[in-house]
């Protein structure tokens, strides 16, 4: 149970967490989906071992490839992410491997066509952040929602409802937005009953 301790995007999470069992939590009834643009670096990483683990696909990609803007099964993407992670990050747990490998979420989002419109228009991380709701909705669509408040100006309350897969890989991916802005991030990651809650205070390198 997560309680809301401060983890900095400067310490290792430690821990390891089972793969399939994550995998298998994604329910299949909810919608839940990730555009295949976020599968291509996985499997890039993956390399030779792409081939091994096709058939531990519930729902493989027609013809072994994914297409950047259909959508994929969530709970596959947990298999591939999670394996991509043990791979690029062999001198960790998976736990932090996984976080690492999802900071560079940010980097795939930004090259793309919405990314670049979006970030054309924001400066900071708040800004940033306040964007969260939308691109989940467009990029990782499914019966979950996506809430963001300013707690004040250096630190955005990040709830979705309920949750679903690895809370390290939204955590990763949180701290690669902020990470990108030139600011370090403290952030309280708390597991309430229906829901989870990232606190995020975000500070420039500057000041």
């Amino acid at each position: 149970m997560l309680s809301g301790e401060p983890i900095r995007d400067s310490d290792a999470l430690i821990g390891e967490y089972d793969l399939e069992a994550s995998a298998l939590a994604i329910p299949s009834d909810r919608g839940l989906l990730v555009k295949g643009m976020f599968f291509h670096r996985h499997v890039e990483i993956l390399g030779s071992e792409w081939e091994r683990v096709l058939p531990t696909l519930a729902e493989p990609p027609r013809g072994g490839r994914y297409l950047a803007f259909s959508d994929y099964h969530s709970g596959d993407y947990v298999r591939v992410s999670g394996r991509a992670a043990r791979k690029r990050y062999p001198g960790v747990g998976s736990c932090e491997a996984l976080r690492r490998l999802a900071r560079e979420d940010f980097d795939v989002f930004a090259m793309s066509t919405l990314g670049r419109v979006i970030l054309s228009v924001i400066s900071d991380a708040r800004g940033a952040l306040h964007k969260t709701p939308f691109v989940y909705e467009k990029l990782a669509p499914g019966d979950w929602r996506v809430v963001v408040t300013d707690l004040d100006e250096r630190t955005s309350r990040v709830e979705f409802t309920p949750f679903y897969g690895r809370w390290e890989y939204a955590l990763g991916q949180i701290e690669g937005l902020v990470l990108h802005y030139r600011s370090t991030s403290v952030v309280r990651v708390s597991e309430l009953s229906d829901r989870i809650r990232f606190e995020v205070e975000h500070r420039s390198r500057s000041t």
